[in-house]
């Protein structure tokens, strides 16, 4: 295994996002750090903390033990703590060139972005009197307040980027047009022209679509329902639309999906909490026909049920004989949407059909020169951080375009494997931090944000839960194979081979042990370097030296210990963080004393709240052994103490 090996939460990302790295900032306190991390790459944390389809915590390692690490709940405190937080971008050299995007939802806003900080002149085009596309007009204020999302988007306009909102595509432009202002146009259209299922009676009153529901809501209006409402679909729209009729006043509100919940797109806990307000599901029904005299009465349905074909493949049939009927004073489609561009003459130019845009790679190229699409009007109905990382790619080929330079050259990273199911047993289980929400009866009632966002407490205890995958223990060629860390590591991750001892780092705990007993000094750690430990080491020196002539202390404290408040705030400098304080070497123990400080502490974890297996017993080894020495050179060793608080 390669020891650039990416983790998995990253590799599963569509944008790559460092997670490892901006959790690890969070676990010390470092926010600051963590939103940097997080920026490099994603113009929207508020909004992907809130509503990202979180693949990475699908592909957590941590999920082996017990559960994934809250990411995107993490990626909100970072935001939301940085809300005020004023970035200073550095930017490229300022090109001539000007790109035009067409579409200010997160695709297009995201390569303006993008586009931005590589030093072009970037205009967005949006039909609507807002930028933000479906983030804004269509996701409930409950689930994504808007001004969390307007904050993202100012700090892209803040990028010198410049809107032009009420400016549809075909109606008020051309890309002809485009082409004669602009080097580069993207076009980055949303999906909010919804499908309709092939039932007779869709044209009643009473039967709307969800995303004209959502919008009219969004804009303050309330919508006649009455009592009973019937929501057709299993996506994120679907469930949106279903708590808003609740909270909209419907008592009776059910929806209606024709697989089961393992294949509903909008996901278990989107499901529990919606049955938590009130909402009803049933599952494997499908509208055969709306039915009623001047307004909807009542769907006629039908039972499904899977079945194998001569593939082996399941598909959905209608059970026979199974036709029910459903009573509704309302019925809200939410079986899918696509770009409403069958009016757009441009789209037909530039594809040579109606409908979607066919490009010839993942870049977004289309066959007119200059001209790049991507988002929805590409791929249909996409997440919120696959339409970013849509943007990215744009953003990517344009420039790259515009600089006469060859494509880029996608590669597919190597990932770290699972943890050995001998590891395990071996790392201490900690249970993933729940979410303070409203509660039900406060929820129902108003459209504020039901998930109220970790404490620091929360967040700090939630980032430490991480095993920080791939970051831990390298051997260099200064090896001499004296075998100590085979013996020494307590998760049993060293073997001996015929040249030096091996390192699984996909394995790797980090912990820091081997390193800190390689007599050679051949073992460092990804996870703070021995360069960076003592570059700290050597800050905190100077720093008690310029407090103080007389008696000075240095502390080293872990992280996992300590770390409870931004880190900028411990000790002023003088206190020295680690990932556990059983990595810290004897020399590390010692340099303080040569260069004349008169005490040393250790604040350390007791064995029973400590991180890692076994750290303990290695810390108080190096402690006595670093005693000895100072013994032996005439100072006193009770000046190094260790404190269990």
């Amino acid at each position: 295994m390669s020891v650039n090996a990416m983790p998995p939460c990253q590799a599963a990302c569509p944008i790559r996002t460092d997670v490892r790295g901006y959790v690890y900032a969070i676990s010390k306190g470092d926010v600051s750090e963590a939103i940097r991390i997080i920026r490099e790459v994603n113009p929207f944390p508020s909004v992907c903390g809130r509503i990202c389809t979180r693949a990475c915590e699908s592909a957590c390692r941590r999920g082996q033990i017990d559960e994934p690490i809250a990411i995107a709940s993490l990626k909100r405190f970072a935001s939301d703590e940085t809300m005020e937080q004023k970035d200073v971008f550095k930017t490229g050299p300022y090109y001539t060139e000007k790109v035009a995007i067409v579409g200010g939802g997160p695709s297009g806003l995201t390569a303006a972005h993008d586009l931005a900080l590589l030093g072009y002149n970037v205009v967005v085009y949006e039909a609507h009197d807002e930028l933000g596309g479906m983030m804004t007009r269509g996701v409930p204020e409950y689930r994504l307040p808007k001004n969390v999302v307007m904050n993202d988007i100012e700090r892209i306009l803040s990028l010198g980027v410049e809107a032009r909102t009420n400016t549809a595509l075909g109606k008020d432009i051309t890309v002809d047009e485009l082409m004669k202002e602009y080097q580069a146009v993207f076009i980055a259209l949303g999906s909010e022209k919804s499908m309709f299922p092939k039932c007779k009676g869709i044209e009643l009153p009473g039967v709307i679509t969800a995303v004209e529901f959502l919008k009219q809501v969004s804009r303050g209006q309330r919508p006649y329902l009455g009592q009973k409402v019937v929501i057709i679909g299993g996506g994120h729209t679907a469930l949106d639309a279903a708590r808003t009729c609740i909270r909209l006043g419907s008592p009776d509100v059910t929806v209606l999906y024709r697989r089961t919940i393992n294949e509903m797109p909008a996901g278990r806990i989107e499901v529990e909490e919606a049955e938590s307000e009130g909402v009803k599901f049933r599952y494997l029904s499908a509208p055969l026909e709306f039915i009623g005299r001047g307004r909807i009465e009542k769907i006629r349905c039908t039972e499904m049920r899977f079945v194998a074909d001569e593939s082996r493949r399941r598909r959905l049939v209608p059970v026979e004989d199974s036709e029910f009927e459903i009573m509704a004073d309302a019925v809200i489609l939410a079986i899918g949407y696509n770009p409403r561009t069958d009016d757009i003459k441009d789209i037909e130019k530039i594809s040579g059909k109606r409908g979607t845009i066919v490009v010839k790679d993942d870049t977004g190229t289309t066959n007119l020169k200059g001209v790049f699409a991507g988002g929805d009007v590409v791929s249909g109905p996409m997440s919120v951080i696959d339409a970013i990382a849509s943007g990215k790619r744009a953003a990517i080929a344009i420039h790259r375009y515009l600089r006469s330079l060859p494509p880029k050259e996608n590669e597919e990273p190597t990932v770290l494997r699972p943890l050995d199911e001998k590891i395990i047993p071996l790392i201490e289980k900690r249970p993933q931090q729940k979410m303070a929400q409203l509660t039900v009866e406060e929820r129902i009632k108003s459209f504020k944000e039901v998930n109220l966002g970790f404490t620091w407490e929360q967040a700090i205890s939630e980032a430490q839960r991480c095993l920080n995958c791939g970051a831990g223990a390298e051997i260099s060629d200064d090896c001499v194979r004296c075998l100590n860390c085979v013996r020494v590591c307590p998760y049993n991750v060293p073997v001996a081979s015929d040249d030096k001892p091996k390192i699984d780092i996909s394995q790797c705990q980090a912990c820091g042990i081997c390193a800190s007993e390689c007599p050679a000094l051949a073992i460092d750690m990804k996870l703070e370097t021995r360069e960076q430990s003592m570059n700290k080491l050597q800050h905190a020196i100077d720093a008690v030296k310029n407090i103080t002539d007389n008696a000075s202390e240095i502390e080293f404290y872990c992280h996992y210990k300590k770390a409870v408040k931004p880190e900028t705030e411990i000790s002023k400098g003088i206190s020295i963080g680690k990932p556990c304080v059983a990595r810290i070497d004897i020399s590390q123990f010692i340099k303080p004393f040569e260069e004349g400080c008169t005490k040393v502490k250790i604040l350390a974890c007791k064995d029973r709240e400590c991180h890692f297996k076994e750290c303990g017993n290695w810390l108080n080894k190096h402690v006595n052994e670093a005693k000895k020495i100072l013994e032996e050179s005439g100072l006193d060793p009770e000046q190094l103490t260790i404190v269990y608080d």
